[in-house]
């Protein structure tokens, strides 16, 4: 299936996101996720689930507009008045000086109830920086061009000179350089506010405490369900429309459509499982719950470049050549495309005609005898439990075996498999899904291919480069578009001749409402984004 970033919504979709009813206020939706929830502390997280539900709790200066498709790729203010730009003077000329001001009024939700200041912006933000926190901010590289930020995070300065307070409605940031994606950077959860008295308070347990200004506050956190409920001090009118969220967690794709058909969940977390989307949609009492759209995320096989023989840029390379990307495609009823580059189709930087492999097992074995591995080898390849990764890991496996690698498939629960997928020398090759954080190809550089990414545990290849870090530091604060992302392009040059990760798909994603849900349709950065919807009478 060729989708592009025009080809967001199917037609059902943009039906709902015209408005199929009036919102109306009250009742509650339940959504089903296979996953557990590790935790609540928007500072420390970067998992898909913890993040969806953060994103209900806890808000920064700006988000993403709450549209299907390009739309909601747009940055708008949340907390902020504004989004700063030149023209209004929250831009400096050079690009170096933000000045954001902060939305009067906005009170942290109970027990907390206080008016949200400047003040607990920077309080957030170095909370979020310091390096003698426990556990540390995955992400804290992103923000390492805030002047004063490698003083405090090498212990050298007690705060952050560039996060200045100009009163108690304004902050003024200080760039080191120019960069372009800092605004977007502000978006992720790591930026968002929360009160000193609540953290001081809990400590470490925090994380099961949450205070933010979302639109709904928790009630209960359980190994099976977490409850939220809304939020009595939310600033935005008329918003949420719901009384209550629950997240039913550990329910399987079919397991939740199961659930679903039989009313007792709302919303498909995981998706549609793909072997169901043909008849779904031949369906005609079940079609128009369908929403369908190609996700900014790729799905990637990563090797071990501090295990043997995954140290070998040739094995690397020929693991590149051995997989039939487009069978995996099939394998999910055309829910994605083959990917044969580091950027997928919609982020700009990516090349809609370049294929730095294929499906060429000739090619993969005269690889591995170059590399004295004729005979190949038997390694491990590691999976999620969450369908249809386990099958379309056991395909990868049986690629592999046509050019002599054995590999033994394991399958590891969700939260099993994220911890160790980020310790090194632990898991010699695995499955890996990366999803857009904010339209930018520093958002696939930067976390996945760099010595600070390594350091936080996201690059889970353990492949690094000078080369690529000159290269990024060069282009990050480039302004001219056009020069940007040429850089990057030159990036994923690098990076692919280097085959740290075997990209392996784009994805796609088709889920499901049941006929209660009003207003639901698929974020392109949040995806299923329950803030904005309602229950129908």
């Amino acid at each position: 299936m060729d989708l592009t970033a025009g080809q967001l919504i199917d037609a059902s979709a943009a039906r709902a996101a015209a408005g199929e009813a009036r919102p109306r206020r009250g009742g509650g939706l339940t959504v089903a996720y296979q996953a557990t929830l590790a935790s609540l502390d928007p500072a420390i997280t970067w998992e898909i689930l913890d993040v969806a539900i953060i994103h209900a709790v806890f808000q920064g200066f700006f988000r993403y507009a709450s549209a299907p498709g390009v739309d909601g790729t747009r940055l708008e203010p949340c907390l902020a008045v504004e989004v700063p730009t030149r023209s209004n003077g929250g831009v400096s000329p050079d690009g170096t000086t933000l000045t954001i001001r902060l939305r009067k009024g906005v009170r942290f939700q109970p027990p907390v109830e206080r008016e949200v200041t400047a003040a607990d912006f920077k309080y957030s933000f170095e909370r979020m920086m310091n390096p003698r926190v426990t556990p540390l901010a995955p992400a804290t590289y992103f923000y390492s061009d805030v002047a004063g930020a490698r003083e405090f995070a090498e212990g050298r300065a007690d705060e952050i000179a560039g996060v200045e307070l100009l009163d108690d409605h304004t902050v003024r940031i200080s760039l080191t350089r120019p960069d372009p994606s800092f605004l977007d950077l502000l978006t992720l959860e790591f930026c968002d506010l929360v009160p000193r008295e609540s953290v001081e308070h809990w400590g470490a347990e925090f994380s099961g405490h949450p205070v933010g200004t979302g639109p709904f506050m928790l009630e209960q956190w359980g190994p099976r369900e977490v409850n939220l409920v809304r939020n009595p001090l939310y600033w935005e009118d008329g918003r949420p429309y719901l009384d209550r969220l629950r997240y039913v967690l550990s329910s399987s794709p079919a397991m939740a459509l199961h659930q679903l058909e039989a009313g007792q969940v709302d919303c498909l977390g995981n998706g549609v499982p793909p072997a169901d989307v043909g008849g779904l949609r031949g369906d005609p009492t079940r079609r128009d719950q369908l929403r369908s759209a190609p996700l900014l995320a790729a799905v990637y096989l990563f090797l071990n470049t501090q295990m043997k023989p995954f140290d070998d840029v040739r094995v690397r390379q020929a693991v590149s050549w051995a997989v039939d990307r487009e069978k995996l495609v099939r394998l999910q009823a055309g829910q994605g495309s083959p990917l044969f580059q580091v950027f997928p189709p919609g982020l700009p930087g990516h090349q809609p005609e370049r294929r730095y492999y294929g499906h060429d097992p000739d090619r993969a074995r005269g690889l591995l005898a170059e590399a004295g591995l004729p005979d190949g080898f038997s390694t491990s390849l590691y999976t999620d439990n969450v369908e249809p990764d386990p099958q379309l890991m056991r395909s990868v496996c049986d690629d592999l075996a046509a050019i002599g690698i054995k590999a033994e498939l394991k399958i590891l629960t969700t939260a099993s498999f994220a911890m160790l997928q980020t310790t090194p020398r632990a898991l010699p090759m695995g499955l890996y899904a990366w999803f857009m954080d904010f339209p930018d190809p520093v958002d696939w550089i930067a976390p996945l291919f760099t010595k600070s990414s390594t350091n936080a545990g996201v690059n889970s290849s353990f492949w690094t480069s000078d080369v690529l870090e000159r290269m990024l530091d060069e282009a990050r604060s480039l302004t001219d578009p056009h020069d940007r992302i040429a850089r990057f392009v030159d990036m994923q040059d690098l990076v692919m001749s280097q085959a740290p990760y075997v990209s392996l798909y784009s994805m796609a994603k088709t889920t499901m409402c049941s006929p209660r849900v009003g207003g639901f349709y698929l974020h392109p950065v949040y995806d299923i984004d329950p803030t904005g919807f309602w229950e129908k009478p």
